[in-house]
């Protein structure tokens, strides 16, 4: 029996990861304008998002989405690079912390809120992927 294949969709990828730095980094600044915080740790949430945005769609870019894999591989390495942007997007940040002079725990507290609403997204676009793949092949 033959492995089903996919491809992704680079754009809606892509487009959800910005859509996800941007919605958690507004969410950050605008948290932190009405909870009365200092414009630096205000500014650290969209300066965090950013940074795991580059990091992302470097990733991304290395993955090479548009490659035909099968499915279970595309799975498999879409967890490992979700891992390793982790770790790199980590690495990244600390360059803030020196370079910016950001304070720990507000960069800390925008990098988990920028990484989970990143899951969120990429999860729910990768969803509609497979299920559209899946309907597909079944036809």
């Amino acid at each position: 029996m033959k492995s089903t294949e996919i491809s992704l969709s680079f754009g809606q990828l892509a487009l959800a990861q910005c859509l996800a730095s941007s919605a958690a980094a507004v969410l950050w600044f605008g948290g932190a304008l009405v909870g009365g915080f200092e414009i630096k740790i205000a500014l650290a949430g969209p300066a965090e998002a950013g940074t795991l945005l580059a990091v992302s769609l470097v990733i991304l870019g290395l993955f090479s989405p548009r490659k035909r894999r099968p499915i279970a591989t595309v799975a498999t390495l879409w967890s490992l690079t979700s891992f390793v942007r982790f770790i790199v997007a980590l690495l990244a940040s600390s360059l803030l912390y020196y370079v910016a002079q950001f304070g720990l725990r507000p960069l800390l507290f925008s990098f988990l809120l920028t990484a989970v609403f990143l899951l969120v997204f990429e999860t729910k676009t990768l969803s509609k992927m497979f299920t559209k793949n899946s309907t597909n092949s079944t036809q």
